[in-house]
């Protein structure tokens, strides 16, 4: 594992869900997770849900499910949308695209941070929302967990190319 810090342009990360008990908790543990084995540990990554769930623990499949991957999110407590610390991100990325839809509404001049983390750098976001497995058991826990981990392994290089690239 390469445990250098790299200089990054992206500071702060922020994944946005429906209840921050799920699907955003995991995406927040996973890449922290691989940004610190990849030696990224100069930029944020947090969650929060836009059904303004405060103070509640992940889910306890969400943390199984992490739990089986090595990604700890046992201490992950859900917060409601701040929309200051999303005027301060870099980059937001949301689940579905009522995610997207719910944050523009109250702050559309984050057009051109908010992204489906299922479509980003792509544009094509329709085919990409990650399911909410909330009371489906397990079984769709690890299926969005997967789907996420997929995504932020996909999206890890390009995060690390636009790194490389700074002048």
């Amino acid at each position: 594992t390469n445990t250098k810090s790299r200089e990054s342009p992206l500071k702060n990360i922020v994944f946005v869900c429906t209840g921050n008990i799920c699907r955003s908790a995991m995406a927040e543990g996973i890449l922290r997770s691989r940004a610190l084995e990849n030696g990224y540990c100069d930029y944020t990554v947090s969650s929060m849900g836009i059904q303004g769930l405060c103070r509640q623990k992940a889910s306890k499949e969400a943390i199984t499910v992490c739990k089986e991957n090595c990604v700890d999110i046992s201490g992950h407590v859900s917060r409601p949308l701040d929309f200051d610390e999303l005027n301060h991100s870099d980059l937001i990325f949301t689940m579905e695209m009522q995610h997207n839809d719910f944050i523009l509404m109250f702050l559309p001049h984050l057009a051109d941070r908010v992204f489906m983390l299922g479509a980003w750098p792509e544009k094509d976001a329709q085919k990409h929302s990650i399911k909410d497995p909330m009371g489906c058991g397990l079984e769709e826990f690890r299926r969005a967990y997967d789907s996420i981990e997929g995504h932020i392994g996909r999206i890890l290089p390009v995060l690390q190319d636009i790194l490389a690239d700074k002048p």
